[in-house]
């Protein structure tokens, strides 16, 4: 993990940044003073004029203001009122000698936070301290709620805007072009690991109203001239975000200097993942500090599963329509590979024959085995991490054949997991003596090297072996139709055709077998038979070459 993860790190307290003016410039740096003794959190600034106090507040960085009333020129009501008009809901905190109840009343009506009546004594500055700090994480309280149903507003838009979106460019530019939209961010790019030598990180998209920062903080051929906590979300796989770019020394310099000056004053870095695979990193600056705390961060991990999760999509889409493909042939020897080490520990032979969706985002794989005791298979997949799940679905009758027995396994890690992440098509997989040839295909325009180093990196020792350009014949409906009548025989080809218009294929039945039977003049038994055999064929010929993933 590169260094820049420690961006991420929070301080125990947030500190408060407290304003206190009065025209009495002594006593001001007095009462800072003691009010940072009773909390450690405190910042205390001062000023000693309203205009002055005005002009602190619009660099930004001020939680609370606390003003004395009685001040010339521009008294602390008043100052409240350019306040509220300028920032909001910002917790202002009045406090005066003078005016009574009817001071106080005015203060209300101007939207006041706090009403504090100034005393004689340093005991004083401990209740105004406990006041400051109620009504900073009263506001605090209030603006993360705020921001976080305006996160998960935008989210959701975001998330229903990627359904249309086919492509891996139109997911990016729907997801920049939504958040920078938006006025919780100034900006937003999506870059990607640099194929070739000097990696680094590539920059893909962006939207915002400072697209020039990219051209600040690349190089000549468009890489991040320094990591950062983009490089720091990548490698680890997890979130990472900056508190204040301006202060933070872990922030690389160009990139500081190029955001602060653009009024960019955090920023938080989310991997695009799908399982263990990251195609990328998305970065959103803030034109305020803290914009990203913990629930934004989650809000955003979200948020970048499901970007991983479309873009995954769009690959596998653009495979199943993709006329031409690039056939990839491995051989795989990790032992971490449960077929693999089944094939080794039993001295048997696998085959994988399909993967299907099972619960709760899980794949089933459908594996037959031979010349090995089910037991034995059931027991090591029991004692095995990386399977979730074994069942036997069903063996051979043939005595004098071969054992052979067909299992469902879930599989929680997978050579096969690990292909379709990357966005490749599992073709097939034979284990035999303990080597796994597994055939997998991806798309014309995919990075052949990207899926390499993915399956590598997973299952040391794994070697690519072959690697084929094939085009796809494309096959008419007449054609698939002539090929499922050739396969079935004509008694398979009557009993299907009469029990289909008849409806016994219909919810409620049209008719039961024993109506379909009688009508053919068969038994019931015999037109199970023939269906069940004639629907094998229709479906087999459906799935032939490749597993529905």
């Amino acid at each position: 993990m590169s260094d820049s993860a420690t961006l991420v790190r929070e301080p125990a307290t947030r500190p408060v940044r407290v304003l206190h003016v009065d025209d009495e410039e002594s006593f001001a740096e007095l009462a800072a003073t003691f009010l940072e003794r009773e909390n450690d959190a405190f910042e205390v600034e001062t000023a000693t004029t309203g205009a002055a106090a005005l002009d602190r507040l619009a660099a930004g960085d001020v939680d609370c203001v606390i003003s004395d009333y009685a001040m010339p020129r521009m008294d602390g009501l008043e100052l409240l009122e350019a306040v509220r008009e300028a920032h909001g809901d910002l917790p202002f905190v009045l406090l005066t000698g003078k005016g009574g109840e009817a001071v106080a009343a005015e203060a209300v009506s101007a939207g006041v936070t706090e009403y504090f009546r100034k005393e004689s004594g340093a005991e004083q500055y401990a209740v105004l301290a406990n006041r400051i700090a109620g009504v900073v994480e009263s506001s605090r309280r209030r603006i993360e709620i705020e921001t976080l149903n305006r996160i998960n507003t935008l989210v959701q838009e975001i998330i229903r805007g990627l359904v249309e979106a086919t492509t891996r460019e139109a997911i990016e530019t729907t997801v920049c072009a939504e958040l920078a939209a938006s006025s919780l961010y100034r900006f937003a790019w999506i870059g990607e690991p640099a194929v070739g030598d000097g990696g680094g990180i590539v920059p893909r998209t962006a939207s915002g109203a400072d697209e020039g920062h990219l051209d600040a903080i690349t190089d000549a051929e468009g890489r991040l001239v320094e990591a950062g906590p983009a490089a720091a979300a990548i490698d680890a796989g997890e979130i990472r975000s900056v508190r204040n770019l301006a202060t933070d020394p872990a922030v690389p310099e160009r990139v500081r200097e190029d955001a602060t000056e653009r009024g960019y004053h955090s920023l938080v870095a989310v991997p695009l993942t799908r399982g263990s695979v990251v195609y990328g990193v998305l970065v959103v600056y803030a034109d305020r500090p803290d914009a990203f705390g913990e629930r934004e961060r989650a809000g955003f991990a979200a948020l970048g599963e499901t970007v991983g999760f479309a873009i995954n999509a769009s690959k596998q889409e653009r495979l199943l329509l993709s006329d031409s493909v690039v056939e990839l042939e491995f051989d795989v020897v990790d032992e971490r590979a449960f077929l693999v080490d089944l094939a080794r520990g039993l001295d048997c032979a696998c085959s994988l024959n399909g993967i299907v969706p099972g619960a709760a985002g899980t794949l089933l794989y459908y594996v037959t085995v031979d010349d090995a005791p089910t037991e034995a298979i059931l027991e090591r997949a029991a004692a095995t991490k990386a399977v979730a799940g074994a069942r036997l679905v069903g063996e051979s009758a043939d005595e004098d054949a071969d054992r052979e027995a067909t299992f469902e396994f879930v599989l929680a890690e997978s050579p096969f997991g690990t292909l379709i992440e990357v966005g490749a098509s599992v073709q097939f997989a034979r284990v035999e003596e303990g080597v796994m040839r597994l055939g997998a295909a991806v798309s014309a325009d995919a990075d052949i090297r990207a899926v390499v180093a993915a399956l590598g990196n997973a299952y040391e020792g794994t070697e690519l072996r072959a690697k084929r350009n094939v085009d796809r014949p494309v096959q008419t409906a007449q054609e698939f139709r002539k090929t499922i009548n050739d396969r079935l025989t004509e008694k398979q080809h009557r009993a299907l055709r009469a029990a289909y218009f008849a409806g016994y294929f219909e919810w409620p039945r049209g008719s039961t077998a024993e109506e379909v039977a009688t009508a053919m003049g068969v038994s019931s038994p015999t037109l199970h038979n023939h269906l069940r055999k004639a629907q094998r064929k229709l479906l087999a010929e459906f799935f032939t070459g490749r597993f529905q993933q």
